[in-house]
């Protein structure tokens, strides 16, 4: 993978290559293998190269076709290359010569703008024609990879990272206070409610599955992937479902093990990251390999506190997995000294913003950091497994047969379902009764307030903040403020998935951290060729006979072990210790954050009445008594209010900025 740049004088002949030059300075804070720029005429392309695949050692980046007149300059890996090698009439013997970079411009000089829609994996490149002076981006199906650009005054300039963008002097070093008012807003760790908008002003970013053309005349983008209107696929019988499944999967999960190092995989002991390391170790044990795991348990004297059904430590599960296979090395990592604030400064440098994947990211950081150190180059997840592969939810399921009208269907399921979980008929159908009941029903069943939900929403940001930048209506549009009480079919959830902003918040996340560590983060349960199959078979696929996520748990027989793939009783829950590493350092986090919302750069923007109750309601933190809603919220204000702090020294262009972030990356 790579961090690529760009700038396209769009009115001249002649790019200044000093701003070149200043771009490439800021990828600087990343190491890399290879580092090279290429520039005439009205145009400077630069890559900050990382190798991951063998092919990836050959890139010439960016690379001028002289014949063609193309340039390109590409932050890619290339999934279905085999595919593209035979429609361009590449003989095997050759195909280790030919590199991403090469089959995407190969692509592009058949297909034209169409070109994205033939290309599998996880990509953001930019293509100059000279002759036409026109300028062809795009950015990968699931936005797995970020592209950031600017436009302005007859100028064009991109980016795999943001802050490099704003050594474009026609670029205006503000924060983008619309997004602002969102982050603060939204009630989940999502980022974004915009999927093209950024925490800078004048920074933009594009939308996965969309491809731009830039000119004097201005730019277009074009979506060219709708997975969502493709037909539905049916086949006789459910051996037919999961033969071509695992057809598809496999080849997910084989062609994403191109490295030309080691491979690691984040693993859990459920489904997804499971299905994800059989498949890859059988494919190792084949070549003769083993498979490095990753996995993050609790710090020792963890204090268990969940409710039935839920456990913190998955050991018992990923042993299985390992002990099933024989090739997976697994390393369990309890990274003992961290919590939710540390290295706070320094991740904000990483993804460039405020976070608030308080509970998760410490880890998660921790475990790039260690399989990058173990000489790792890929490491895979299966962190859309619930949306795919591992997609089943028995309500929504019911829900779909109830509007459609398929009432004795319905019925059949309660029962299989009643008798799979030992739950009789009668208490089944008088719960579905009720959580299908009308909204106004409901809220006298359940006895709770129907504005419930609402209140808590958009507790982190200030109010006239809010109102100054309709953030209700805006989060309502977005359906965050969705009734307590609503249901959604199946067609509806599909939507609710492919929401973008969902997909840039995960892949600015991920192609960041990648950066930061010289390796690739790769998920085969978000392939194209998966989402699409999942997202096209029918829902009784998923629920069936009273099981939930019957596909995988059908299709993945003998592949996952039985302890695996039939457990319906325990859940694994991530970070569960969270707030029990940050026990220790809680009185100094609550005098931190006492003090910085004393300030005003914090005032303008947080509710600080807010943050003041919750502060008052957790002097101490006890894990199953605190209130998770208010921790987030207060380790979150106080990680932007840092953000917001070391901000404004970078916006004035100080030089301290440059070794402060070379210092959070390194």
């Amino acid at each position: 993978m790579s961090a690529i740049c760009g700038y396209i004088n769009l009115k001249g002949n002649y790019a200044p290559k000093e701003i070149g030059a200043a771009m490439m300075k800021k990828l600087g804070v990343y190491s890399a293998d290879a580092s090279e720029t290429w520039s005439a005429g009205p145009i400077f392309f630069g890559c900050h190269h990382q190798w991951i695949t063998p092919e990836s050692c050959f890139e010439k980046l960016p690379y001028h076709d002289e014949t063609a007149g193309l340039t390109i300059t590409a932050d890619a890996i290339i999934d279905n290359r085999s595919e593209l090698l035979g429609l361009f009439g590449i003989p095997l013997i050759e195909k280790n010569k030919i590199t991403d970079s090469e089959l995407i411009l190969l692509a592009f000089k058949k297909w034209g703008d169409e070109c994205p829609k033939y290309l599998i994996g996880d990509y953001a490149f930019a293509i100059w024609n000279h002759q036409k002076r026109e300028l062809f981006c795009a950015r990968d199906h699931v936005g797995k990879r970020t592209f950031y650009y600017v436009y302005s005054e007859g100028t064009f300039a991109f980016c795999t990272v943001m802050k490099p963008l704003l050594v474009v002097p026609q670029v205006t070093k503000g924060l983008n206070d619309l997004w602002l008012a969102d982050f603060l807003a939204i009630p989940t760790v999502a980022h974004e409610l915009e999927a093209h908008h950024t925490i800078y002003q004048d920074v933009f970013q594009l939308e996965p599955a969309q491809s731009m053309k830039v000119s004097l005349s201005g730019f277009k983008k074009k979506k060219y992937w709708h997975p969502l209107e493709l037909p539905e696929i049916r086949f006789k019988n459910d051996v037919e479902y999961d033969e071509a499944f695992r057809e598809i999967f496999f080849e997910a999960v084989h062609c994403r093990t191109r490295s030309y190092k080691d491979v690691g995989i984040l693993l859990s002991g459920g489904l997804d990251s499971g299905a994800v390391a059989c498949v890859a170790s059988q494919q190792f044990k084949n070549n003769g390999k083993r498979l490095k795991a990753y996995s993050a348990v609790p710090i020792e004297g963890y204090v268990e506190f969940l409710p039935s059904g839920w456990i913190s430590d998955e050991s018992e599960y990923i042993n299985a997995i390992c002990e099933h296979c024989g090739n997976i090395d697994i390393n369990y990592c309890r990274f003992p000294d961290r919590h939710s604030l540390t290295n706070t400064e320094r991740l904000i440098n990483i993804l460039e913003q405020p976070y608030k994947i308080v509970e998760n990211l410490f880890w998660m950081d921790g475990i790039a950091e260690t399989a990058a150190r173990q000489n790792c180059k890929v490491l895979l997840d299966g962190q859309f497994g619930n949306s795919t592969i591992s997609f089943g939810d028995f309500y929504i399921q019911l829900f779909t047969l109830f509007k459609n009208g398929q009432w004795v269907k319905m019925l059949n399921e309660i029962s299989d379902y009643g008798k799979f979980h030992g739950v009789s008929r009668k208490r089944l159908l008088q719960y579905v009764f009720k959580r299908f009941s009308p909204e106004f029903v409901q809220k006298n069943i359940f006895k709770q307030q129907g504005d419930q939900a609402l209140s808590q929403t958009i507790s982190l940001v200030q109010p006239d903040f809010a109102k100054q930048h309709h953030t209700e209506m805006r989060l309502k549009k977005a359906g965050y403020l969705h009734s307590p009480y609503q249901n959604y079919t199946l067609s509806e959830v599909r939507k609710l998935i492919f929401e973008p902003s969902a997909f840039t918040h995960i892949g600015a996340v991920e192609t960041k951290l990648s950066l930061a560590y010289g390796i690739a983060k790769r998920d085969p349960t978000r392939d194209k060729r998966v989402i699409e199959f999942c997202f096209r078979i029918p829902g009784n696929q998923f629920v069936q006979k009273g099981q939930e996520r019957y596909l995988v748990r059908r299709s993945m027989k003998d592949i996952l072990p039985d302890k695996v793939r039939l457990n319906t009783k325990v859940r694994g829950k991530q970070s569960a210790d969270w707030i029990q590493r940050i026990q220790p350092e809680w009185e100094n986090a609550r005098n931190e954050l006492e003090r910085a919302i004393q300030k005003d750069y914090v005032k303008r923007y947080i509710n600080v009445s807010e943050i003041d109750q919750a502060l008052m309601k957790n002097e101490v933190l006890t894990p199953g008594e605190t209130n998770v809603l208010d921790l987030r919220l207060m380790l979150s204000c106080l990680i932007f209010s840092n953000f917001i702090k070391h901000t404004e020294d970078f916006l004035k262009g100080g030089d301290n900025d440059e070794s402060m972030e070379q210092a959070a990356v390194n």
